[in-house]
């Protein structure tokens, strides 16, 4: 059975009706379910074990082969889309196209205009610049009260322990807080053969722990760190 170029339009149609409902469908999902920035109590930001930030990325690979599909609708069905510009706009039909395409591409710039600058309803979820104003997964912002008050009286290095957060590994918290990151990881109940280069993030889903667990364990580790108070 020879495949013609009718049935090569009809697979590259299915295939971009197929990444259009996955874009709609995800699009719907981080805007109205998947709650973002800080969150509240019982809140998350997984949906059906996939967290937010994972959701995004698949949003983009979607939104990239629907990109892809239609250069190649395009490319198949241009005798068609030419001569229909032809019969619509005679002469000008070049220019009109020419016009379609520049359309297209300032949708973004239309969006940008549109869109409010440095508000500040947006502030608490960083500047993006440098590790400041990284996203973090789970509003893993704020160290609670007793974290953050053993940091300011723990040695030096203890006080950069307000900046755990989910993107952060085992080491690099052993790094920041002047804790061994096995020690850390013990306190967690890990594993030993536990990767202290992967990220918390990753190793909460591995073994079911909370952030707030590993900051907890850290104040608690500082704690018994201190020197005790002379008498």
């Amino acid at each position: 059975m020879k495949i013609t170029r009718t049935d090569w339009k009809y697979v590259v149609d299915t295939l971009m009706f197929l990444c259009m409902v996955g874009i709609v469908l995800i699009g719907l999902l981080m805007g109205f379910v998947i709650p973002e920035g800080r969150l509240g109590p019982g809140q998350s930001k997984y949906f059906m074990g996939v967290h937010r930030h994972q959701w995004g990325d698949i949003h983009l690979y979607l939104s990239l082969a629907f990109t892809v599909l239609v250069i190649v609708h395009l490319v198949l069905a241009w005798s068609w889309s030419k001569g229909k510009a032809k019969s619509i706009f005679g002469k000008a039909w070049k220019t009109a196209m020419g016009l379609t395409v520049l359309a297209a591409l300032l949708v973004p710039l239309v969006f940008w205009i549109a869109a409010s600058k440095n508000d500040p309803a947006y502030a608490e979820f960083g500047e993006g610049k440098g590790d400041q104003g990284r996203q973090v997964l789970d509003g893993d912002r704020h160290l609670q009260e007793p974290l953050n008050k053993a940091a300011s009286e723990a040695p030096t290095g203890a006080s950069a322990a307000g900046a755990i957060t989910g993107r952060m590994t085992l080491r690099e918290v052993g790094r920041t807080t002047g804790i061994e990151a096995k020690d850390i990881a013990a306190r967690l109940g890990l594993p030993a053969d536990a990767s202290l280069d992967e990220t918390l993030g990753r190793l909460r889903q591995t073994y079911a722990f909370e952030i707030q667990a590993v900051r907890d364990a850290v104040a608690k580790l500082l704690q018994e760190k201190r020197p005790p108070w002379p008498r």
